[in-house]
């Protein structure tokens, strides 16, 4: 048997380019650049994000919000798994995998926020002890690094006399169509503004607002080539990105009147609602998992088969994991964020809480010993 280890650097150029072609993701491509000198210069780097300042502008809804000014800007977010690997000195150890959520900016600085809020995580905090401050840069060959989901939200850009800073639109979350090339007409985007639903495409570069009868939207997502919202109780319409025609795909739930925030949730070829309630009789969270079954239009509550899914309910994006794949996480549970959030900045998912599904404990990440490390404490690894 040739055990010769083969020289991967002799691989001739358009070779090289067709394993980028085939690599899925924007981490992928950087990781392959950096194995050596002729990876890099045959690879050419990925294009830059659309995050924050790109050339796709947005005008101004015409909606009824108070001090609004300036453009909007569509910013992109990445959520990355990040893990060391095994060190040839101790091929055994056990590690945490550690879950950021990261903006890449133009400049080619990351920004990085807490993944269950938009809780930006600084370093130059006096508060913070030295050896708790995140780490200026990773070196992606020593990291086994994932990317787990995409999220967008629209912000405000204000320019003036010295000034020229952004902020999230009030709620604000977007997402894309699957044609992620604002230069193609059948770009669009989907953004909820303080519970109204509009799509913006562009072919005729503008806002439309989706008319449901003045009904109040809470979370919207893309699946399957279609724009989904769901509003308060569970009713789900998809609008069809170049026609903004709407059809209802689920009825109501026959709920509490407490259960009033549904998040839908994408998993493998399956879209799921997670809806969350607030108990104010025993002062508790209480989450639920439907599934959507198109045929029948309607949402089935799902209670078995879950073991091995986490998920993750934020900000501008919920998503689902597996727990096999990511040791440190606790199946069959949901994360989620506590409100109000009285904590540092400096500390991620501090403020997150865990819902078991199974057996309805429910509990801020110190309840669940074992099953936070993908948060905080910052891992022990990154230097």
């Amino acid at each position: 048997m040739d055990t010769t280890t083969p020289d991967w650097t002799s691989l001739p150029d358009h070779l090289l380019a067709s394993i980028a072609d085939h690599l899925p993701t924007r981490i992928d491509n950087l990781r392959c650049r950096a194995v050596c000198k002729s990876f890099r210069s045959s690879i050419p780097p990925p294009p830059k994000p659309l995050s924050p300042h790109a050339n796709l502008k947005f005008s101004l809804p015409s909606l009824p919000v108070p001090g609004c000014r300036g453009h909007l800007v569509l910013a992109e977010f990445t959520f990355y798994a990040i893990k060391p690997l095994p060190s040839i000195f101790n091929p055994h150890q056990i590690t945490y995998t550690w879950l950021v959520k990261s903006e890449e900016l133009h400049s080619g600085k990351v920004r990085l926020e807490d993944p269950l809020s938009r809780r930006r995580l600084r370093n130059l905090s006096n508060k913070v002890p030295e050896s708790e401050k995140l780490p200026q840069s990773l070196y992606l060959l020593n990291y086994q690094v994932k990317e787990v989901a995409k999220s967008y939200r629209l912000e405000q850009v204000y320019q003036g006399k010295g000034i020229n800073r952004r902020k999230p639109v009030v709620f604000g979350k977007a997402v894309v169509s699957s044609c992620h090339d604002e230069s193609d007409d059948g770009f669009a985007v989907m953004t909820i503004i303080k519970g109204m639903v509009l799509v913006w495409r562009n072919v005729d570069k503008k806002w439309t607002r989706i008319d449901m009868n003045y009904a109040y939207f809470h979370d919207i997502i893309y699946h399957n080539e279609k724009f989904f919202a769901v509003m308060f109780h569970g009713i789900t319409v998809t609008v069809d990105s170049k026609s903004l025609t709407v059809s209802q795909v689920a009825g109501p739930q026959q709920l509490d009147r407490f259960w009033v925030w549904p998040y839908l949730i994408k998993s493998s070829l399956d879209l799921f609602m997670i809806m969350q309630s607030w108990h104010r009789r025993n002062q508790q969270f209480e989450f639920k998992v439907y599934k959507l079954d198109e045929e029948k239009r309607e949402w089935v509550g799902v209670m078995d088969g879950l073991e091995d899914s986490v998920f993750l309910v934020g900000d501008d994006d919920s998503f689902s994991l597996s727990a096999k794949e990511f040791p440190g996480c606790k199946g069959n549970c949901v994360y989620f964020k506590e409100a109000p959030f009285k904590v540092s900045d400096c500390h991620p998912g501090t403020d997150g809480w865990i819902f078991d599904l199974k057996d309805g404990t429910v509990g801020g990440l110190s309840a669940f010993p074992g099953y936070s490390n993908i948060f905080w404490p910052r891992p022990t690894w990154v230097e």
